[in-house]
């Protein structure tokens, strides 16, 4: 709808606004004494410039014709639910005036603009025949931070001449956890898993947001389902239920959601049994949860394992949700 893109946008230039603050900020301080200071107009109009230039072709990206479940929506989709499991409770960083003078700007947060051009660039290279698309989605958005710091360097990185120096290259926290982020949906268990046992509970509700529609209704999973077939309709039938099914049944923890919630006792016995088990399948699945944060488990958790078991018996039989074929 119009007001959902109302509101991305507003979300897009907000978190991008954001990202240019941290690089301008970073830019001055790695920057000797000598440095002629910024023009915060000047700079505010390339950057807001930059950001429409760059959202424009993230909106073509995501509206790529064999895009079924990969599009704009899903964007939308997993910021709602960052917004669920982030609440609103985050600092706010201090008012500059480069800030002050971005037009279509809400100041966010650093957490919450991490994580919102995270969800606007993971997807953003997505070819289903590729093995490569959260790589090349981050090196997009390494692009896109790149472009962003020469063009803020560029209004106040001079010498006492007043010929342009080289432009520095500082290291952005927040680039590097957006890339961080993106590189990890490739393996979306395991690293969900790592970033809760390391804490990084950013990543963790990140991953969270982008698997919330396995914990959705059966109407909207089933509908989720039938888009994914629809952008590997190049695959044969029996194949795709096969190679689907045995990617859901991954996602599955190692005990089963019918048993009986397990003591810590019973959790480590049968992960021991796991790890002695002939199957090579058995042995490399270890996780306990889908969900790494704990309200991501609260809400979704259960109903994504019935859904997740639901598909997988439906594949089994050779039948796909939402199939026109059906």
């Amino acid at each position: 709808s119009q007001t959902m893109n109302e509101t991305l946008q507003q979300q897009w230039h907000s978190s991008a606004s954001c990202l240019a603050n941290e690089i301008h900020s970073l830019l001055k301080l790695s920057e000797p004494k000598s440095i002629l200071s910024s023009d915060d107009d000047a700079t505010a109009a390339a950057i807001s410039s930059l950001s429409g230039r760059w959202l424009e072709r993230i909106e073509l990206l995501y509206g790529e014709p064999h895009r079924a479940y990969h599009n704009m929506s899903h964007v939308g989709d997993v910021l709602a639910s960052l917004h669920i499991l982030l609440g609103t409770q985050q600092a706010r960083p201090e008012l500059t005036t480069l800030l002050e003078k971005l037009p279509n700007t809400e100041i966010v947060s650093v957490d919450r603009a991490t994580m919102t051009l995270a969800a606007f660039f993971h997807d953003a290279v997505y070819n289903p025949k590729s093995s490569t698309n959260e790589k090349d989605s981050a090196d997009l958005f390494l692009e896109f931070a790149s472009e962003l710091t020469k063009v803020i360097a560029s209004f106040f990185i001079q010498g006492h001449d007043g010929e342009s120096t080289e432009s520095p290259t500082p290291s952005s926290p927040m680039a590097s956890q957006i890339e961080q982020c993106i590189i990890a949906t490739a393996t979306h268990i395991a690293s969900a898993n790592r970033a809760r046992r390391s804490n990084n509970m950013l990543m963790a509700a990140f991953l969270d947001a982008d698997m919330s529609i396995l914990g959705k209704d059966a109407e909207k999973y089933d509908k989720y389902a039938g888009s994914i077939r629809k952008e590997y309709e190049f695959v044969g039938r029996d194949v795709y239920c096969e190679k689907r099914a045995e990617i859901l049944e991954s996602f599955l923890p190692v005990i089963d959601a019918d048993d009986v919630v397990a003591t810590v006792d019973e959790v480590q016995s049968r992960k021991t049994k796991l790890s002695i088990s002939e199957s090579s399948n058995a042995k490399e699945k270890q996780h306990l949860y889908i969900y790494a944060t704990e309200k991501g488990r609260k809400i979704w958790e259960d109903r994504a394992r019935q859904n997740l078991r639901r598909e997988i018996k439906m594949l089994r039989q050779g039948v796909i949700p939402c199939d026109i074929e059906l």
